[in-house]
């Protein structure tokens, strides 16, 4: 019987995206998926500003741009056509103040060429039946090739949709309920064209109707329209047409279709991501309305939060707090993802009541307040972050101009101390492993320090100096950095004092003190890592 250290079922962008992670560590796993082929249609679009920062630290940024087709934002029109607000992404705190919409076929491809770099072999046509646990991992039984298999796995990732197997066969239910629409969905040409830098949503009699410009002068068309969740089933480009022209948009004709279907949306969720050495991610712990494009994005964290933690796990160099904080991050921020798609769905499929008022006159006002900008903030999904989680040491003492521990860096600028180079502050997370960001004071002794880092295995230093400033303590294969107008050192670390930032690697800041106070720092990491690491390694300029 064939053994691993991680089972991941499903070959999905969860599933792909977390097998991507788990390979680049050097973790031994399997990837399930019982679909013979990859798939030729999605429903999934939008890539929001966060995940396209996951792309960039995995080296995958460049080709997700060049398939991709960026929008500005969304434009919300209401009775007479009258715009009602204008969500405008463009001055967002990220180098991708976009959203990028390309078909989830194309993510997916882009996925699987980089699992291919890594070695990684999906298992096309290979259905999991079930599993038990055992003492030190799980057996897990699967169909392949017609033949009935087993294997062994340290852990196992249910990865596999809305009907995953792993959640069912883990006896973990899936409250929620389907909105009671009818909905369609076709990917088309579109004479004459709306502007193809933004995203277009129409609120029409029948329900909303919206247009999102893709690549290759594309457009889709999402519509609600007559009926219940009973009647969705097979569409047409005539009933398109019809519900356009019944709608006052018959000047808008689309016609070449590449994909015409009907469906239904649900809400969903999973009270627990994670039981014993079973963990769910994406749809098969979460599905919700697709409004605002965030089903895809959300599963993509869950993976990127989740895989250098059940790597660490895997190779026993962490503890059972670290990978609890997976569920106990991950579990909010879904909730609030629900809550969202599910208030901003109600708002706009409201035919009668205060709903329509609100989103007739009392939501163009609010829009020009700031409600517009903020909820382009919590679409983009650069707010999420982990202040309250146990995998974060709090800073009691953080100043103004500091990143509260626990949220995401941003995009900031350092200068390769020899060569003058410039990169963003978030590219030395590329290695795939947590980053101690040092800001010396004279002579800092830093001994202490890189002893207590030990014990989270292996770390990347990387020292950003004041210009002009040098340090004797440098070892080699230490980064060197110059911070000339103190952007960093005022965000991350103390301005006044020699101070530490760690980042982890899924690029949330973890701790900040200072060089002199490592105690508390001690503490944390044998709470997460248990002493058991392989010593600190340096990563190079």
């Amino acid at each position: 019987m064939s053994s691993s250290q991680v089972m991941v079922v499903g070959a999905g962008p969860t599933g792909m995206l977390l097998a991507a992670e788990l390979a680049r560590r050097n973790v031994t796993m399997r990837l399930l998926e019982k679909r013979d082929r990859p798939a030729e249609h999605s429903r999934a679009l939008g890539v929001v500003p966060r995940t396209m920062e996951m792309f960039e630290q995995l080296g995958l940024i460049d080709e997700l741009l060049t398939h991709g087709h960026r929008v500005h934002g969304i434009r919300i029109y209401g009775k007479e056509r009258r715009l009602l607000v204008d969500l405008d992404l463009r001055n967002l705190p990220t180098r991708y103040p976009f959203m990028l919409l390309l078909p989830q076929t194309r993510t997916e491809a882009i996925l699987r060429h980089f699992l291919e770099e890594l070695e990684v072999k999906i298992e096309w046509g290979t259905e999991l039946t079930t599993f038990r646990p055992e003492k030190s991992g799980i057996r897990a039984e699967f169909v392949q090739a017609g033949r009935s298999q087993e294997a062994f796995c340290g852990y196992l990732a249910g990865c596999d949709g809305a009907h995953s197997t792993v959640r069912k066969k883990a006896g973990l239910e899936f409250p929620g309920s389907a909105y009671q629409q009818n909905w369609l969905l076709a990917d088309v040409s579109l004479e004459p064209r709306l502007d193809p830098r933004f995203m277009h949503l129409f609120t029409c009699p029948s329900g909303p109707i919206i247009f999102f410009p893709l690549p290759e002068n594309v457009w889709r068309i999402v519509a609600m329209r007559p009926g219940t969740v009973q009647d969705a089933g097979q569409a047409s480009l005539e009933e398109i047409a019809e519900l356009l022209e019944r709608n006052q948009l018959g000047h808008l004709r689309p016609h070449r279709p590449l994909w015409v279907a009907g469906f239904a949306i649900h809400h969903r969720r999973t009270k627990q991501l994670r039981q014993g050495r079973v963990f769910l991610c994406g749809d098969a712990a979460h599905i919700h309305s697709p409004a605002g494009g965030q089903g895809m994005n959300t599963g993509l964290g869950d993976a990127f939060n989740l895989g250098w933690k059940l790597a660490a796990a895997a190779k026993g160099t962490s503890t059972e707090a670290l990978l609890d904080s997976y569920e106990e991050e991950r579990l909010p921020v879904i909730e609030g993802v629900l809550e969202l798609t599910d208030r901003m769905t109600r708002m706009m499929t409201a035919a009668s009541g205060p709903a329509v008022w609100i989103r007739e006159w009392a939501m163009p006002f609010a829009s020009k307040l700031g409600m517009a900008k903020r909820m382009g903030e919590r679409l983009s999904q650069l707010q999420v972050g982990y202040p309250q989680s146990p995998a974060v040491l709090p800073d009691a003492r953080r100043k103004l101009a500091m990143i509260p521990v626990g949220s995401r860096i941003g995009p900031m600028v350092l200068k390769n101390h020899n060569t003058g180079r410039e990169t963003y502050l978030a590219e030395l997370l590329s290695r795939g492993r947590l980053v101690l960001v040092l800001f010396p004071e004279g002579k800092s002794r830093t001994d202490k320090l890189r002893q207590v880092l030990a014990q989270a295995g292996q770390v990347d230093w990387h020292w950003v100096l004041r210009s002009g400033q040098t340090s004797e303590k440098i070892r080699e294969g230490d980064g060197v950095w110059v911070d000339g107008d103190g952007v960093v050192r005022n965000a991350l670390g103390d301005p006044d004092h020699a101070s530490w930032a760690l980042l982890r690697p899924d690029g949330i800041l973890m701790a900040r003190g200072e060089v002199c106070e490592t105690a508390l720092l001690n503490e944390f990491l044998n709470r997460l890592f248990g002493g058991s690491g392989e010593g600190s390694e340096g990563s190079g300029p």
